[in-house]
């Protein structure tokens, strides 16, 4: 019953990857698209994600424009998504060369299909696609929580900012000691380390945006505290 299952199952995906293969031949541009909008998605996700961990609602201030270039909101995502399309496009390429047959199955191969049995009673396109989307998204969401610790750590780059405008009621036209946690078509969403709230301030305010230098007795002091804290 298992091995008849697992004939059923890489019969059936055999049949869908050479479907799939053929499609993509004949609609190269429309596979691109829809490559590109699933990384921006992806995108989405991580920005959501990201903006969520400061309570700000992306959605409130995203716009088309940054949903479709929303993947290319950081190199490594780009880096990550790219390396992902080609995994799967050499795990296919080897999966369309394989013959399975299951008349005179080893052992490893009688414990292998036992343990995906369950597997085999789903459809395996919808089921792979499901796995990879899910694959894709848990990626975004993880990165984005790695990148706002880093953030409220204080250990990415800081800035000065110079304004157009006044944002505060002192009149102030420069920000000193922000680091820049994501920006869209309209704004920039700046964390500001002294008063550790984000500030969000429009694209056409900001001046200039200046890169500090981090002084390195303060650096060298707050690796010596965790050190002592560790060995506590």
């Amino acid at each position: 019953m298992i091995l008849e299952a697992a004939d059923k199952y890489y019969s059936k995906l055999h049949s869908d990857l050479h479907a799939i293969k053929n499609y993509i031949k004949h609609n190269l541009a429309v596979f691109i698209t829809v490559l590109y909008l699933l990384g921006s998605f992806s995108g989405v996700i991580y920005l959501a994600t990201l903006l969520n961990n400061f309570s700000v609602n992306v959605f409130q201030h995203i716009e088309l424009t940054d949903f479709l270039l929303a993947l290319l909101t950081h190199p490594l995502l780009v880096l990550t998504y790219s390396i992902l399309i080609a995994g799967i496009a050499i795990a296919i390429r080897f999966e369309l060369k394989q013959i399975h047959n299951s008349n005179k199955p080893t052992v490893f191969q009688k414990f292998y299909h036992t343990i995906s049995y369950p597997v085999y009673l789903l459809n395996p396109t919808y089921s792979m696609i499901a796995l990879l989307f899910s694959m894709l998204c848990w990626y975004s969401y993880q990165f984005a929580d790695v990148h706002s610790k880093s953030i409220l750590d204080n250990k990415t780059q800081s800035y000065s900012v110079s304004l157009n405008d006044p944002i505060q009621k002192n009149k102030a036209t420069l920000l000193s000691n922000v680091q820049i946690v994501a920006s869209t078509a309209r704004n920039i969403f700046f964390y500001d380390n002294k008063q550790e709230k984000i500030l969000i301030i429009p694209q056409h305010n900001i001046a200039a945006v200046i890169p500090e230098k981090k002084d390195e007795s303060t650096v060298k002091a707050k690796t010596l505290i965790e050190k002592v804290t560790e060995s506590k």
